[in-house]
């Protein structure tokens, strides 16, 4: 009987601790989430690829496709500066207008920024994918072959 008395004793205290930590401010009310935490699943790695560019152009600029799921920026870095374009990025692509300078040859490495994402109390996300060649494995490189236009006026002649 004493046994008994002193089990149901015991019980009861460690019941009324347990209420009382769920009640205490800054507390989770649910004690067991401390007990067993739970893991996170492995993300999938974002798509991210760049469409080929064309070489060599007269132009001056050229537009430089890239893709990234979960976009929040992409940047092409080259010879002739930093280019920059915000989402969306995926499944259409970011265009990044690049400006080329006149009789050089650009090396472009494209950079995407994927954005934080939380699912399910996991957060996913925060990291820069970067590549130096475009979708078949080619290298980003773009020659610009400047052309000047010459214009010649010839004398008109009346009769």
């Amino acid at each position: 009987m004493k046994t008994l008395l002193v089990t149901i004793l015991c019980v009861a205290i460690a019941l009324a601790l347990a209420a009382l930590l769920a009640a205490t401010p800054g507390r989770p009310a649910n004690l067991a989430r401390l007990a067993t935490p739970t893991a996170c699943p492995s993300a999938t790695p974002e798509p991210f690829w760049v469409d080929p560019v064309t070489s060599p152009t007269e132009r001056l600029t050229q537009t430089v496709q890239v893709y990234l799921g979960n976009c929040e920026v992409v940047t092409v870095t080259a010879e002739s500066g930093v280019f920059t374009a915000t989402a969306p990025c995926y499944p259409a692509p970011a265009p990044v207008t690049v400006s080329l300078r006149p009789n050089t040859t650009h090396h472009l490495l494209a950079s995407g920024q994927v954005r934080i994402v939380e699912h399910g109390g996991c957060i996913y996300g925060d990291y820069t994918l970067s590549t130096g060649r475009d979708r078949f494995g080619q290298p980003l490189i773009i020659t610009q072959v400047f052309t000047p236009t010459v214009i010649l006026y010839l004398p008109w002649v009346g009769r």
